[in-house]
Formats: C-alpha cells, structure tokens, sequence
C-alpha cells in the first residue's frame, strides 16, 4: 500500500524552473515589507514549529519560544527516529529491539543536555516502558514501510535552508526522509502518533523550501504514521505551493508583530495546551484541559 501512494505516476513531468522564480518572486514581494525590519545578523528566521505555533496558540509560541521540556512522548518519537535512521542505514539487518538499544545508546552518549538528560532522569521502569513503546512502534515501521533501495537515493534527517533578501529572512527544514532526484523527490515526515490535518501544512512548507532550493518541486510530500502504519500523500503542485506562500506570509507577519511586541499574544486552545507552560493559569487552557469548554 504504501509503495503504491510513493510510486511516481508514468504522467509524471517534473516542474520548469520558472516555477521557481514565480513562486520566489511572489513570496518576496509580500515579504518585503516585513525583510526590512531584518538583517543578516539578526534575521527572522522561520522553521515548520515556528509556523505551526504561532498560527496555533500566540501565546504558546511566545512562552515556549526560548524553552523545551521533554516528555514521555517527545523523547518517545526522538529515540523512534534515531532508531529508524540507524535502520535505513545499516545494511546487515538487525532486530527492532536492536535498533532500539543502538539509538538509546547513541543518544546517551552524544546529545548530553537534551534528551539523554530526561531518559537518565527516569526511573529504571520507566525507561524499560520507554524502550517498549519504541520497539513497537520500529517493528510498525518495519512491517508496513517499505524497504528503501539504494536507487531511491534515500536521506534520513536531511536539512534545507533558503536565505531570502541577502540572509534577512531565512528559511529552515529538516525533513524525516527524502528520497529520489531533484526534480522528482518524496519529501516524508515520519510520526509516532496519528496522522493531523496539520501535517499537510508543515509539508507544503518543506515543498516551498526545497522548491525555492532547488529551482525544482518536489513530486510529493506524505506523512507517515507509525501508530497506525497508514500514510497521507500530497502531490506537490502550484497549488499547493500557493497555499504555502500565502500561509507562510501570514506566520511571518505575526511572527514579526510578536517579536517586536507589536501587540499582546492571542490565546487558542487545543492540543498544545497539554505541554504548554502557561496552562496552569489559562482559562483557555483549562477549560480545554478539563473538557469544560462551553464555560
């Protein structure tokens, strides 16, 4: 099923690189306005969390802006990752539970002050349950994706940035996988929970940068979920690209009137507010958190 949504179509003709200009042109015209505030030694830089915050809860976004607490689930899709990682790499195959150990251990040994913190904090059970989650959510992978040739030029944790107006305004991905060559490429967003209406924006974001990066689309984006080893594709196409200038326009707007402090930060609720450092004195938060929401 999966190989069959990944598969390129024999209609299939990839993007001209007036596309590329087109779309650039359009983006810093609307930004314009907005570079000016900016510079090369103090640029506004945007990133798929800084959109996705800051077109969510306003005030979420400001208060966890300069702050990261780890959770059961957050290092749960950290460790599901690293571990995927060390799968697509390694050519002698190995267990899940293997690829597991490897990613704790690596992890441990080369990201002190981050996630090794949080799993040396937990309690000998409690990483025991850690390591469990994350086997089971590899051996999903491993059942319902794909085994990726070397053909398919597969990268894992593959990073991409576009400057816009001399390094004023920067761009920044870091895409789960890609695979294929310019012109053709699957960009893949790998989740250890369900699949959201949000992933969609986050990809067409990751379109716009490798579109802008390359001079060349990419064929489609898709979101896998490893929870539910289903996965959602999008075909990247002007539309699309469309909707990803006007929302990213919009996000670097609000992120400019937040970063001058312009006006107060609006609050919204929703899933945020279960890891949001303000919830304990938002009434938003807190009718939302209590399902007391007609309050």
């Amino acid at each position: 099923m999966v190989l069959n949504v990944l598969a390129k179509r024999g209609d299939f003709v990839p993007s001209s690189p007036e596309l590329a200009t087109e779309v650039e042109e359009h983006l810093c015209d609307a930004l314009s306005p907005i570079a000016e505030h900016y510079s090369t030694s103090n640029p506004l830089w945007i990133t798929k969390h800084a959109l996705s915050t800051v077109h969510g809860c306003e005030a979420h976004h400001v208060a966890s802006r300069d702050s990261f607490a780890w959770t059961i689930a957050s290092v749960r899709g950290t460790v599901a990752h690293k571990a995927i990682e060390i799968l697509i790499n390694t050519r002698t195959p190995r267990s899940p539970g293997e690829y597991v150990d490897d990613a704790l251990d690596r992890i441990v040994e080369s990201e002190r002050g981050t996630a090794s913190d949080f799993i040396a904090s937990l309690s000998p059970g409690e990483q025991a349950d850690l390591r469990s989650q994350v086997v089971d959510l590899v051996t999903k992978y491993e059942d319902s994706f794909p085994k990726l040739e070397m053909r398919w030029r597969p990268v894992v944790e593959s990073n991409a940035k576009v400057e816009l107006f001399g390094g004023a305004v920067v761009m920044s991905t870091r895409a789960d996988l890609v695979i294929g060559a310019p012109g053709s490429k699957v960009i893949i967003d790998i989740k250890s929970s369900r699949i959201m209406a949000s992933h969609r924006e986050d990809l067409r974001f990751y379109s716009l940068v490798e579109t802008l990066r390359s001079r060349q689309s990419p064929r489609l984006t898709a979101t896998f979920s490893l929870e539910t080893q289903r996965i959602d594709a999008e075909d990247v196409s002007l539309s699309t690209l469309s909707v990803a200038v006007h929302r990213l326009v919009q996000g670097a707007q609000l992120l400019h009137e937040l970063d001058q402090e312009k006006r107060a930060p609006t609050r919204r609720s929703g899933s945020t507010c279960y890891w949001c450092p303000l919830a304990d004195t938002c009434n938003e938060g807190q009718e939302f958190l209590t399902g007391d929401r007609d309050a």
